[in-house]
């Protein structure tokens, strides 16, 4: 199984679940409101809009879904706004 761990501006969050859907994922967690700073400036969730805020979803499915998943993000949401994608192994324990 493989972990994605998707950062991508609020404003893009309902475009990116529904993405998730259509590819018939799962499940999801979301944490919205994501502080943190990286290579261009620092974020944090006290903004007043979604357009300065981020969010950050979590998925663990199979290696072929999370594929599909990250091909997607690159072409529909990641070439018009600001984003990261974190890929790992996991073990989920039940």
């Amino acid at each position: 199984m493989k972990k994605l761990e998707i950062i991508i501006e609020s404003i893009e969050r309902r475009k990116v679940c529904k993405l998730l859907e259509e590819l018939n994922v799962s499940g999801y967690s979301i944490i919205d409101n994501v502080s943190g700073k990286g290579s261009h400036f620092t974020r944090n969730g006290s903004e007043l809009s979604d357009i300065m805020k981020n969010s950050l979803i979590i998925v663990v499915e199979t290696e072929e879904v999370v594929n599909k998943i990250i091909e997607l993000l690159k072409k529909e949401v990641l070439n018009f706004y600001s984003g990261k994608l974190f890929l790992s192994d996991v073990n989920v324990v039940d």
